[in-house]
């Protein structure tokens, strides 16, 4: 096909006890097996980049969801675990397809893998067996790899211009699940963090230049500022038409190899205008736009208002960029929200406002994508690990103890981060122009360090931590806990202690990973994570207080309420249960008692249900009901009664002859036969 997609149809036979996967429709199972051997087919109607094919001695396990198969291939047999996966992935498909449109393949599997992946392809995806294990994947990163059908997987990416996909995919799984938990602005400010930490000076780039992320710099840009990217221009056009372009852009590029060009498009399209400054601004420009507020205050008016007039500067190098600056003054009993329009290096905005302002805040939930201010956001992880530049201070009381530190602390060393080591006996301040890590619970550095920060103090006979409220014994067990240099805001100081020696592997490899945090524990020679936390952040340099006592903590700007994006369906739906509980306890049925005819008309009613949910009638002669009579009740006897049956056929044939019954009474007390309550008679 054009653009050098393919089609494919594939049969694999393998060995008895095997599944083996591919993409687009089919199945791992095929009834024409030769004997002793396994057989499966796979084929696509639909423009595919390679063929992929993964298997093995696998358990499988089916569902459906609307009109797509649904399947988990795990290699033990944990049903338990497979439905937790089959019920979430049809609930994303379904948003998803709400939200973009239909879903591009009839099926969609997970498949577990020996090794610890994390990939992709078109209608299934490939994870390891401790990722599948671990239960914030079903919210984290499943979804991200089910939208990646729609992104990257269907509409395919033009590399030589840039790969948006990633950051549009981060934008609508990762940052979406959060901002369904309220914590939007969390993870965007995160997000800035990471561009802040990791972008240093030569590693910066253009979103046109991104292909794929292989280093901490490359997510930061190719992840981060392109999911900023859509998050601005769905604020500039509005919700609406975002949805609109979301799917205008799917359902024009869908089987093709889409460009940035053709994001911008579908937008225009749908918002019926240029947006060409906008996308040259984000896509094709590194760098990001520095602010600080250069004059904020208030003055009391005649006619009894007051006058404020707001300064916004960019203070970067290089030219203006045009910006929709947010801001909010919070005053005594209300708030005003609004944007300010800045296509110079400097922008004034005069409020009338119906009282004194307490403050002026910018951008306090992150929508734009710019250089945060150190003091924006906490001490991190990510700080050490993304300088160029690292001071390691070695324990000098032990030698073998400087000599694990310095082989853990090696360890971290690449072509974009250098470490020089010293002793501790040898520092005789802290370098104002490094980060540095101060290492071991005997180093002579580190009571000074802990007393920077009082959330970190370390006992006088050093065996033990105060660490943000809990006390962690130095014994089996390793902390890291960091603060922000008191000469340089740009540089952190960290402490790291790790005990016992076994736990140095585990360290030396988990704690990259934990960027965001400023505060670390762990136990054990694995070792196992068991604290972490942030520091708050104080002193935004966005955030003007205009008090003329500022002596008290000035209130922090809570968080916008925005709706999301998209909502996930609930796994049962409060408002269709709530309906059939009132249909069935409705007066009209006559409480359900036995011989009413509020009660048949039940027995119809449930049968509708079954027969809408997919069941098959189970009763008497193909029908719904089996009929019994009662020699007991209300009436003369016998009473009719029915029971009301479906059935769900299983689908595998070794359990062909068993059966699993879910049962429950739908009939009620009436009209309260024999003995009704006093003074409900005839009720």
């Amino acid at each position: 096909m054009g653009d050098d997609l393919i089609l494919f149809d594939v049969q694999i036979t393998a060995p008895e006890n095997w599944h083996v996967i591919s993409q687009g429709q089919g199945s791992s199972v095929q009834e024409d097996a030769p004997k002793g051997k396994s057989l499966a087919r796979w084929q696509t109607d639909q423009g595919l980049e390679q063929v992929y094919l993964v298997g093995g001695a696998l358990n499988r396990y089916v569902s459906q969801s609307n009109d797509t198969e649904t399947l988990v291939y795990l290699h033990a047999d944990e049903p338990g675990l497979a439905v937790k996966y089959l019920n979430v992935t049809g609930r994303y498909i379904d948003m998803y397809s709400e939200l973009l449109g239909k879903y591009p393949y009839g099926k969609f599997a997970l498949v577990e893998n020996f090794w610890e992946t994390g990939y992709g392809m078109p209608s299934f995806t490939l994870l390891g067996e401790r990722i599948v294990r671990l239960p914030f994947i079903l919210h984290s990163s499943y979804p991200h790899e089910i939208l990646h059908n729609w992104w990257g997987n269907s509409v395919f990416v033009e590399y030589e211009t840039g790969n948006w996909c990633e950051g549009l995919t981060a934008y609508m799984a990762d940052h979406l699940i959060q901002e369904q938990r309220g914590k939007g602005a969390a993870y965007r400010r995160n997000s800035l963090q990471k561009y802040r930490d990791y972008v240093k000076e030569g590693l910066d780039f253009p979103l046109t230049d991104f292909r794929s992320r292989h280093s901490a710099a490359t997510e930061a840009v190719g992840y981060g500022k392109a999911l900023m990217l859509f998050h601005m221009l769905r604020r500039k056009v509005g919700e609406d038409i975002f949805r609109q372009g979301l799917r205008s852009f799917y359902q024009d590029n869908i089987g093709k190899r889409a460009s940035f060009g053709d994001v911008q498009a579908s937008f225009e399209k749908a918002w019926e205008g240029d947006l060409s400054g906008f996308f040259e601004q984000w896509v094709a420009r590194t760098g990001a736009p520095v602010l600080e507020i250069a004059q904020a205050g208030a003055l009391y008016a005649p006619n009894r208002d007051w006058e404020f007039t707001l300064k916004v500067q960019q203070v970067q190098e290089g030219p203006a960029y045009n910006l929709e600056v947010p801001v909010t003054i919070q005053m005594k009993s209300s708030s005003l929200n609004f944007v300010l329009s800045m296509n110079s290096k400097s922008a004034v905005s005069i409020r009338t406002l119906p009282e004194r302002p307490i403050s002026v805040t910018i951008d306090s939930d992150f929508d734009m994508f710019r250089m945060l201010d150190p003091r924006e956001t906490p001490p991190t992880i990510g700080q050490i690990f993304g300088d160029t530049e690292i001071l390691a201070v070695l324990p000098s009381v032990d030698p073998e103890e400087s000599a694990r530190y310095k082989e853990l602390v090696r360890g971290w060393e690449t072509a974009d981060h250098h470490i020089r080591f010293i002793d501790d006996c040898q520092l005789t301040s802290w370098p104002k122009d490094q980060s540095a890590w101060i290492l071991g619970a005997k180093n002579l550095w580190a009571s000074n360090l802990t007393a920077l920060n009082q959330q970190a103090l370390l006992s006088e006979d050093g065996s033990e931590v105060l660490l943000a409220g809990e006390t962690i014994t130095l014994k089996d067990h390793s902390l890291v806990a960091l603060w922000r240099h008191p000469d340089n805001l740009e540089k952190v100081l960290a402490w790291l202690v790790v005990e016992p020696d076994a736990a140095t592997p585990g360290m030396q490899g988990k704690l990259p990973h934990y960027g965001k945090y400023s505060y670390l524990a762990f136990e054990g020679e694995a070792p196992n994570n068991m604290l972490k936390g942030q520091w708050p952040a104080t002193g935004s340099p966005l955030v003007r207080d205009l008090r003329e006592d500022p002596s008290k903590p000035l209130p922090s700007v809570a968080p916008a309420e925005r709706a999301a994006m998209a909502e996930l369906p609930p796994e049962f739906s409060e408002r269709k249960l709530m309906g059939h509980v009132k249909w069935l306890a409705d007066p009209a049925r006559e409480g359900r008692g036995l011989g009413s005819a509020g009660l048949d008309a039940s027995a119809e009613y449930i049968a509708q249900q079954m027969k809408a949910a997919g069941l098959q009638p189970g009763g008497d002669d193909g029908t719904w009901f089996q009929n019994f009579n009662v020699n007991l009740g209300p009436q003369s006897p016998p009473i009719r009664a029915r029971n009301v049956i479906g059935l769900l056929p299983g689908t595998n044939p070794e359990w062909k002859d068993q059966s699993v019954v879910l049962s429950a009474h739908y009939d009620h007390l009436g009209y309260g036969w024999p003995a009704p309550h006093a003074g409900d008679e005839g009720k």
